[in-house]
């Protein structure tokens, strides 16, 4: 090693050389100069995508929320004793099957009794009163007023019954019985047995009264069963009373004949006994049934009555104008869009620089002479 000829320098590659603040302002600058070159590109990309995005913001109406909660009235749902519940056979002390009622809600059955409900949009009054599945025809559907000369060959429901055979109808209904479930309901059910709607549309007016529209007949649904339910078993209680009546006054008349025509002093003493106690026996029995089942149809009656007086649901919170509003906001939207193009085509440049320096074979293979002193040192080291 010593024998080395002092005129031999070694030569370290420069990728094992201490990196200085110097070489790094200068891969600093390098940089600097690439992403300057490029600022028109970052800049345009910047700008093209923050106007798209603002755009397409600015293609998005307001929308408008309507909320409504309720919740199903216990003293309602609650039944007499063997009287089935109009929720499932859930009673006060069960919980109401809020899945069935979700389900419910969204079924042909309930939406297509809404939609042929006739209503009157409060800020449109020049409309008129007219089925709601034709307001919403008229505002996102066919987007035209009925009197516009447009619009002769455009067809609305004029009835609340559909021809099963007419293909326009049933095809108009069903679109937008699946636009209404899929784009303007959401339900909402709590842990709490309350039920959460919201209905949600560009019209203020239509969300309002779709709201309403579907709580009303939601609970007209329900009541009108409900009544159904317990007027029927009022019915069979009061059939079956006159039946167990008749069938006491039979009773009651077999024993009196016999006790009329046969003594216990009469021949056949034991059989005629045998028969009174039987007879006896069979009155007791029919008496006690159809005090029974007067009784049942004492609790029927009231249990009718009360359902009549008293609704199914109780509604919670009621929309209120103005309705919750959504407004879009361009200039927010504009700003990330452009941040965000310009970011992209600045990671690019930089990304594009870093790989061909790391190709480039003249700076990798690139070396430099140590000074003479750092030389020996590192030859003693060897």
């Amino acid at each position: 090693m010593n024998n080395q000829a002092p005129h031999d320098r070694m030569l370290v590659p420069e990728e094992k050389q201490q990196f200085d603040m110097v070489h790094v302002l200068k891969i600093a600058k390098e940089y600097g100069i690439v992403v300057f070159k490029y600022s028109w590109l970052i800049l345009l990309v910047g700008f093209l995508v923050g106007k798209y995005m603002r755009d397409r913001k600015l293609s998005v109406p307001t929308t408008y929320t309507a909320n409504c909660s309720f919740t199903v009235n216990e003293v309602a749902s609650q039944n007499q004793q063997d009287i089935a519940s109009i929720f499932g056979g859930a009673g006060v002390g069960n919980n109401v099957s809020f899945k069935r009622l979700q389900e419910l809600i969204t079924t042909r059955k309930i939406i297509s009794r809404v939609l042929f409900r006739e209503i009157e949009l409060q800020n449109e009054a020049d409309v008129g009163t007219d089925y709601l599945i034709n307001h919403y025809l008229t505002k996102f559907y066919y987007k035209r007023a009925k009197k516009d000369t447009a619009s002769k060959n455009d067809f609305y429901f004029d009835v609340d019954t559909i021809d099963p055979y007419n293909r326009k109808a049933n095809y108009l209904l069903m679109y937008v019985y699946n636009k209404i479930i899929r784009n303007h309901l959401i339900i909402e059910p709590t842990s709490g047995g309350i039920m959460l709607l919201k209905t949600i549309s560009t019209s203020e007016d239509f969300s309002y009264e779709l709201i309403m529209a579907l709580y009303e007949e939601l609970d007209h649904y329900y009541s009108e069963q409900a009544l159904e339910q317990k007027e029927h078993y009022y019915e069979m209680a009061k059939k079956r009373t006159e039946q167990l009546r008749s069938k006491l006054n039979g009773a009651e008349a077999a024993y009196i004949k016999h006790a009329n025509t046969h003594t216990a002093e009469a021949g056949g003493r034991n059989n005629t006994l045998i028969k009174t106690q039987f007879l006896s026996t069979d009155l007791k029995k029919a008496t006690q049934s159809y005090f029974s089942a007067l009784a049942n149809k004492e609790a029927a009656w009231v249990s009718y009555e009360s359902q009549k007086q008293t609704p199914s649901m109780s509604i919670l919170d009621q929309p209120l104008y103005p309705l919750n509003k959504a407004v879009p906001n361009p200039f927010l939207h504009m700003i990330v869009g452009a941040v965000l193009g310009s970011g992209f085509v600045f990671i690019l440049i930089i990304g594009w620089k870093f790989v061909k320096d790391s190709l480039n074979p003249q700076k990798n293979l690139k070396t430099t002479r140590l000074p003479k002193d750092e030389e020996e040192d590192v030859v003693e080291s060897v």
